[in-house]
């Protein structure tokens, strides 16, 4: 079994990164931090790949502290249906995420993954 995270890399996915961490290291199982680009960022892939590049060095340097095996992905498509495939390729036990980062009400009115 594994633990999967998907990320953004916004401030508001902090506690998940945390909780994936703990969650993976007190379960013996391995990490794998998903950032996925959506389609519809095509035109700002470059600058976005080197974000998620930083982002997910930063997870790998933090789970290596903590004595986690984690595989850091970096995906594109549609990003729910891409953390699923994620998840079923590697056979995890837990699918960890932040939050949209949307208020109750934009969430209503936008729709949130």
């Amino acid at each position: 079994m594994s633990v999967v995270l998907a990320t953004d890399g916004r401030p508001h996915t902090a506690k998940a990164v945390d909780y994936a961490l703990e969650y993976a290291r007190l379960h013996h199982e391995p990490l794998y931090v998903v950032f996925v680009i959506s389609p519809r960022h095509e035109e700002n892939r470059e600058g976005i790949v080197g974000e998620a590049k930083r982002h997910l060095e930063e997870i790998k340097g933090r789970a290596a502290q903590q004595g986690v095996a984690v595989t850091a992905l970096l995906e594109t498509g549609p990003p729910a249906e891409s953390i699923i495939a994620v998840a079923e390729r590697v056979g995890a036990s837990a699918i960890i995420v932040g939050t949209s980062g949307k208020s109750v009400l934009d969430r209503m009115l936008i729709g949130s993954v």
